[in-house]
């Protein structure tokens, strides 16, 4: 038996609710809830490929910023708020694994840019189409009015957070094994 389950035996002897009724009544704790269970389906289905939750956003942005003008590891650090010495580990796993390769930079002879290989490129198709997927399945029950007001409310709370201020990708939470390799 599980921690879990004895607490919400004993509140259900005690009072007659259970504490995940309680608790449900909570909008944050269903957003936090839901927000943990997209993202763990996320990082199970991704484990596939060996790549670590930073190389999945290196991956995911990196051609947006690329669009911009070269990508130096210092900018794709400051983009993502990831420390520059940490950053460099995932980037040569990426390396490593063909995904991202790393050429000079012809704005600055000292440093190197950054880009998708067709690897790269490929993988990163693949992992949007997963979260296609995830996000399918996770709103089905929802009808597509219901879905847009959804992502609307979504929005509004978004741009009156202190997230949209200083908004950077990565987490110390979960974590994929970087040192797996991409399994072809």
């Amino acid at each position: 038996m599980t921690h879990d389950y004895v607490y919400n035996e004993l509140m259900t002897r005690s009072t007659g609710t259970t504490i995940t009724s309680i608790l449900a009544k909570n909008s944050g704790f269903l957003l936090a809830m839901l927000g943990g269970e997209s993202r763990r389906k996320f990082a199970e289905a991704i484990e596939r490929f060996g790549i670590s939750w930073q190389g999945l956003h290196v991956i995911s942005f990196l051609p947006a910023l690329t669009a911009l003008g070269p990508v130096s590891q210092k900018r794709l650090a400051d983009f993502t708020g990831v420390d520059p010495r940490n950053l460099v580990a995932t980037i040569d796993a990426l390396e490593e694994q063909g995904l991202v390769q790393r050429k000079p930079n012809p704005t600055d002879r000292r440093g190197y840019q950054l880009e998708l290989t067709d690897k790269g490129a490929d993988i990163q198709k693949k992992l949007r189409a997963i979260r296609s997927d995830i996000e399918a399945s996770m709103f089905a029950s929802l009808t597509e009015a219901e879905r847009t007001t959804f992502h609307k409310l979504l929005e509004k709370l978004w741009e009156h957070s202190d997230l949209s201020q200083g908004f950077h990708m990565f987490s110390a939470a979960h974590h994929v094994d970087s040192s797996k390799k991409l399994k072809e």
